[in-house]
């Protein structure tokens, strides 16, 4: 259960404060805003709740309870499990994952090392995003992306928070127990729900993971030894990305992923996706509504297919 994977990793008056949810309720929780001195926020599709002095749940955010700099401190040592130096890669991209593949993004001092980033010091700040699978949250979306024949190279567009990840991960499923062979390049082992190497979540009968891979590193690594015919890779945007991506469509592989904006006139603004969305790599656009409440689905020349 969500709620138990959780409290595994949460210490001081978080956990204490976290124990108050049913599990039901975190059927609705998809973020847990913890922050020095401010109040413990449980983010849902009800809008903001908090904990109060008493142990009891408020939407009244003058009677929350305040996160201590130790509160912060014993939850970061258990999402470390006592061994920060393991998490070294992720801490330097910002993020821990924690049981169950939730994402725990933190800030705090950013140490750097030779114009990069080395490290993240004095942790004042914790954004837990919660990953749950939602199998079959896809099904209207199916149709517009792969028939028998083919898999339309499709790009998912929303702002953060939106599920893009889900649908992503729901796609990627539903391609691999159809008959095709899929790999995810799971960065930030948020699709697989990976901790130290496992995969948690379900993925398909013939789906592959690169965990904790670069997006770059990934799509060329999975081309060459895996011979995959359809790609899934989680919020690109960087040329470095599209290059890579551009190596996978000259090789025959189709490409599912996933990009942060509003619209596909949002995406194209950005210099580094505009050369592929207006040479027409992408068969299909689906655009999301918030927590995927509905959505849009465009073809190559950006014409409205279907609005649901």
């Amino acid at each position: 259960m969500i709620k138990d994977e959780l409290l595994n990793s949460l210490g001081g008056i978080v956990k204490r404060s976290a124990e108050v949810f049913s599990n039901e309720d975190y059927e609705k929780i998809y973020e847990i805003r913890i922050r020095t001195g401010k109040p413990l926020i449980f983010m849902t599709n009800e809008g903001e709740y908090f904990v109060d002095n008493n142990f009891k749940k408020t939407r009244n955010i003058d009677n929350a309870i305040k996160v201590e700099k130790d509160d912060i401190n014993k939850t970061v040592e258990l999402m470390s499990r006592y061994s920060m130096y393991a998490f070294d890669e992720d801490v330097k991209r910002g993020f821990i994952t924690i049981r169950g593949g939730h994402r725990a993004g933190i800030v705090g001092r950013v140490v750097l090392e030779k114009g990069q980033v080395k490290t993240i010091k004095g942790i004042t700040g914790i954004n837990i995003r919660i990953s749950r699978e939602l199998k079959g949250c896809s099904h209207n979306i199916m149709r517009f992306i792969a028939d028998e024949k083919k898999v339309n190279n499709t790009m998912i567009i929303s702002p953060p928070a939106y599920g893009k990840t889900t649908i992503l991960r729901d796609i990627g499923r539903n391609i691999s127990n159809s008959g095709r062979n899929v790999c995810f390049i799971d960065e930030r082992s948020e699709i697989g729900g990976g901790v130290m190497g496992e995969v948690k979540n379900d993925l398909g009968l013939r789906t592959d993971v690169l965990d904790g891979c670069p997006k770059v590193f990934g799509m060329e690594m999975a081309i060459r030894s895996m011979s995959p015919q359809v790609i899934a890779v989680d919020e690109i945007g960087t040329e470095e990305d599209v290059k890579a991506m551009v190596q996978a469509f000259n090789s025959g592989v189709s490409v599912i992923c996933t990009v942060h904006g509003n619209d596909i006139y949002d995406i194209e603004m950005k210099k580094s996706l505009s050369t592929i969305i207006n040479e027409k790599y992408f068969d299909r656009y689906v655009v999301l509504g918030k927590r995927g409440s509905s959505f849009s689905i465009y073809d190559k020349n950006r014409s409205l297919i279907y609005k649901g």
